[in-house]
């Protein structure tokens, strides 16, 4: 058999470029099932969230419904084709890796995605409905809320993509100690600064300047920095084990 010309740095650039432009094709075309999917299942999400949140929306315009279920929609479908676009993107750059690059970037971009998703449920199941019933405790006997659609989805988005990102915690941690630039000591040592980046994080990321809103936020992110250490310190023994295993061989 013929060896890959992609490994073997063999296959001109145009063809390179060839193959790009069907990896990009593919891709869209993946994105635009997965927003076809996304049209469907966008109003019983949106039902959903209102019904868990505010009970009622309001909307201001004729068009902010389609709007609304038009952006809704192409989010859910970039959702849904993720795992297919990571397929193909990770098809194309796959020649191109040693072995040993192999066996770490594709457990990472799947650990990566896995983490992602589950901030954006934690930030649909549990934040966004959370910080909204404790802003609702705030309001008088005279106030009547009328919450509209556009800022209820925003803040949604918002809250989802600050929480996917934050969940990157543990897999950056445990990445930065498999390499040697942090250690689960140096971690914990730092727990106070944390403890002040997470808050300063919540406060950016939380509607308004309510503090009980940052500890809604800011609780289970100091969980999950601990967790982070934790795993740190998993990644960094077996690290040290392999180091004294290679040692021993080498004696």
């Amino acid at each position: 058999m013929r060896p890959d010309p992609r490994q073997t740095g063999e296959m001109p650039f145009l063809q390179h470029l060839e193959e790009l432009r069907q990896v990009l094709f593919h891709s869209a075309i993946g994105c635009v099932v997965g927003a076809a999917g996304g049209w469907w299942l966008a109003p019983r999400i949106l039902e959903h969230l209102i019904r868990r949140t505010v009970g009622q929306a309001i909307v201001l315009s004729p068009i902010e419904a389609f709007n609304e279920r038009i952006k809704l929609s192409l989010i859910l479908g970039f959702l849904l084709s993720a795992p297919y676009v990571l397929y193909r993107i990770w098809s194309f750059i796959l020649p191109g890796l040693y072995r040993k690059e192999r066996r770490w970037v594709l457990p990472l971009a799947g650990g990566s995605l896995v983490m992602f998703v589950l901030g954006l449920w934690a930030a649909y199941d549990y934040v966004v409905p959370l910080v909204v019933r404790v802003m609702g405790q705030f309001m008088t006997p005279s106030m009547k809320a009328e919450i509209q659609v556009g800022p209820l989805l925003g803040m949604t988005y918002g809250m989802a993509l600050a929480c996917g990102i934050v969940f990157q915690l543990p897999l950056v941690t445990m990445g930065l100690t498999a390499i040697g630039l942090v250690t689960p000591g140096a971690l914990l040592r730092q727990w106070r600064y944390a403890l002040v980046a997470v808050f300063f994080v919540t406060a950016v990321i939380t509607p308004g300047d309510v503090v009980t809103a940052q500890l809604v936020m800011g609780v289970p992110m100091t969980a999950l920095y601990f967790l982070s250490v934790g795993l740190s310190w998993l990644v960094w023994k077996r690290k040290v084990a392999r180091a004294a295993r290679e040692e021993t061989e080498d004696a």
